[in-house]
Order: C-alpha cells, then sequence, then structure tokens
C-alpha cells in the first residue's frame, strides 16, 4: 500500500482522508463481491498519491499487486497513437495523407479520401467492427483466407476484417468509434518500419519510458505476471472474445491488444502531461503532444454502440478529450473538460487531469456488462470523482 502521508498530502495539495476514502472504496468493491481483483496509481505533479490494490490474480491465485499485468484493450490506443505519431515526427507517415499511399488495396471510391487523421479519430465513416457482428460473421462464414506469413490469426482476422469496411456516412461526417481504425494503423505501421508493430511501440514509447511490464506481444518473462479472470466473468476463457490464451497473447493487432501494468501506463500518462518527457527522456515533442490532446474533430457527432448517439464526439489523435457531452459510466462527473482519458473494455480507466496534474489509473475485473460493454458492475467514474474532489490545492 501506498497512501500519502498527511505532510506529503499538503504538499501536494491533496487531502489525504480524502485519498482514504478512494482507497476503502476500492476495498469495499473487492469485498462486497462485485469485482475479485482491483488496482490503481494516481500520481499528482509526478508524485506517487495513491498505488494500491486488492483482491487476487486469479482465482484462486496469488494476492493482487500494481505490478501484475493486464490486458487494457481499448485503452492501448493512446499507446499506438503515439507509435505512429513518432513515426510521423520522422517523417515516415502523414497525418494529412491518403491511407491509400500506404494501403493500396483500399484505393477506389470514397475510401481514397481517408486519411490518417481520420483513422487516429475514428471518422472515415465506417461502420463500427465493435457492435456489428462482423467478425463472428466473417469467421462463420469460412471466407477468411489464410494468415500471410509472418501475421498472427487474430491480427489477421481483424485487419481482413477492417481491409472490408462499409461505409455508413461521408468521410469526416461522423466519428463511430471502431477497432479497424487502429487495426489499419497497426498495419501502416508495420509497413512503414518492416517489422511487427510490438516492436515498433517497444522502440518508440514502452522502451523510452521506462516501462519494462508492458508488451503488444507478450513474452515468457511476463507471462507469469498475467492477471486472469474467471472463466465465466466477461472476457474469460468461456466468452466469445476472451482476453486469455495464447492467441490472444501472441496477437500483434494494435486496436486492443497491449498488456501493461497500472505503474506502467501511469509512466506513459506522466509523459503526456509533462509534454512528451519523462525522467529526462523525450518520446515525443511538446507540439504532437498538444495535438494528441486537442479537439481534432470538432463539431462531429459521436456513435459509440449500437444505439448511442453523442452529440459531441471531442476526440483528438488518441485520446478523448472530455467535454460537456458526458459517456454514462466511462469516467467521473467531476474530472473537468480538458482532460484526456481512453477506456478498455473489461474494467480499464486511465485518464490524465490537465488542470490538476492527476494521472489516474484504475483496473478492474468487471463481472457484470452492458452488450455495449458499459462496465455495468464497474466502479471507475466514482473512483475518478473521489479522486478528483481530494485536490484541494
Amino acid at each position: 500500500m501506498a497512501v500519502v502521508e498527511r505532510e506529503q498530502g499538503a504538499r501536494l495539495g491533496v487531502a489525504t482522508d480524502r485519498i482514504e476514502l478512494a482507497r476503502d472504496l476500492m476495498r469495499r468493491h473487492v469485498e462486497s463481491g462485485r469485482s475479485p481483483s482491483v488496482a490503481a496509481v494516481v500520481l499528482r505533479h509526478g508524485e506517487v498519491v495513491l498505488e494500491e490494490a486488492f483482491g487476487v490474480q486469479s482465482p484462486d491465485g496469488p494476492a493482487l499487486t500494481v505490478d501484475h499485468v493486464w490486458p487494457i484493450a481499448s485503452a492501448g490506443k493512446p499507446l499506438v497513437a503515439a507509435t505512429v505519431l513518432a513515426l510521423v515526427e520522422r517523417g515516415l507517415i502523414g497525418i494529412m495523407q491518403p491511407i491509400i499511399d500506404h494501403l493500396p488495396e483500399l484505393a477506389g471510391g470514397d475510401d481514397d479520401e481517408v486519411l490518417v487523421h481520420h483513422l487516429l479519430t475514428h471518422s472515415a465513416g465506417w461502420e463500427s467492427d465493435l457492435f456489428s457482428g462482423r467478425l463472428i460473421e466473417v469467421l462463420e462464414s469460412g471466407e477468411l483466407p489464410p494468415a500471410p506469413d509472418g501475421l498472427d490469426f487474430l491480427s489477421h482476422l481483424f485487419l481482413w476484417t477492417a481491409m472490408n469496411p462499409k461505409r455508413v456516412a461521408a468521410v469526416g461526417e461522423v466519428m463511430a468509434y471502431g477497432n479497424m481504425n487502429y487495426a489499419l494503423l497497426g498495419e501502416i505501421v508495420r509497413r512503414v518500419t518492416g517489422g511487427p508493430l510490438d516492436a515498433a511501440l517497444r522502440t518508440y514509447v514502452f522502451e523510452r519510458l521506462g516501462m519494462a511490464r508492458t508488451a503488444l506481444i507478450v513474452t515468457d518473462d511476463l507471462r507469469p505476471h498475467l492477471i486472469h479472470r474467471a472463466a465465466h466473468l466477461p472476457f474469460g476463457a468461456d466468452a466469445p472474445v476472451a482476453f486469455e490464451g495464447d492467441l490472444w497473447e501472441a496477437s500483434d493487432s494494435g486496436e486492443a491488444g497491449v498488456h501493461t501494468s497500472p505503474r506502467d501506463l501511469a509512466r506513459f500518462g506522466q509523459a503526456i502531461l509533462d509534454g512528451g518527457t519523462l525522467d529526462g527522456h523525450r518520446f515525443l515533442a511538446p507540439s504532437t503532444v498538444r495535438a494528441m490532446g486537442t479537439d481534432q474533430i470538432p463539431g462531429l457527432a459521436a456513435r459509440f454502440g449500437s444505439e448511442k448517439l453523442m452529440p459531441v464526439a471531442s476526440w483528438g489523435y488518441g485520446f478523448g478529450v472530455i467535454c460537456e457531452a458526458r459517456w454514462p459510466y466511462f469516467g467521473g462527473g467531476l474530472v473537468p473538460s480538458g482532460s484526456l482519458s481512453h477506456p478498455g473494455a473489461g474494467g480499464i480507466d486511465f485518464w490524465i487531469d490537465r488542470q490538476h496534474g492527476i494521472v489516474g489509473v484504475f483496473f478492474e475485473v468487471l463481472t457484470e456488462m452492458s452488450p455495449d460493454l458499459e462496465p455495468m458492475s464497474g466502479m471507475g467514474n466514482r473512483f475518478q470523482d473521489v479522486i478528483t474532489a481530494a485536490v484541494v490545492a
């Protein structure tokens, strides 16, 4: 356990009794049976405010710690975006470059107008593969060809589906959140670098930020530290999509495959908060980090889930930029507008409160989830509000 002492709390401008409330909220959440595993790391001005874990690494397993490694699903998209932007800084990819320059298979029709910008902001005008059932349709149809040499099965499945998109709106007309955008970004990185996306993520992000417990393709040294869900829980082994097993751990898919620890993800968040630098090492330029955290599609509405339409998308390059239009369940109501966030399915919350200098990471194993992937059993939004309310100076 690491909770700030009163003197340190005063120096950091946080009320230690409220930080203790956040810790107790986590403990009660596990004791109530709402989650078997909860971990959090909170920083203010780069210093630890809270490091805590409750529950177990796996059913009947050892106690959970903040160094255990989690599949963070879509919360890995900002890490992929940062890798793409590192290549943009080197002139190897253009944000305003048509994607067909890298992916000529998509040439023809309206897809010629899709830019890298549209992939980063989910505004290419394609249906969301998350909720259309297309992945299941592809698997059941038998139309999926064999994976090419060097590409694992899951990455091949996501990419093949992404290469055959279904248009539901004009390019740039609406934000339709979906994995296919980042599947294509991952393939662009592979073609530009000549290697796996995993290697590019390591080179441009993980190694530069000292994220030793982070990987896309899980290595043998990290495997003993992975958390595991009970098979019947969302994304457990019995689920249609399982964040478990050899296929998932070997996947090079950038849309949802990153594994990391709460401490490591907090390091990435602090580097973003500090303008691209951590521990004296720069991994992105300040202008690039500003672009990641700026609403790049002002005025666009957003479609998330089967029927949900939000009037304002407010999305940057890899991050959602919190605005007046709030998503139910995803994020706290006290977190100020202008903060950055990106949740991940299965119980992953990650936010950067630029106004208060807060980086927050909250991971839990969900026991209940809606068809639109809403964390019905989760407490991440309430945790964010307690942390925000702890800032007193």
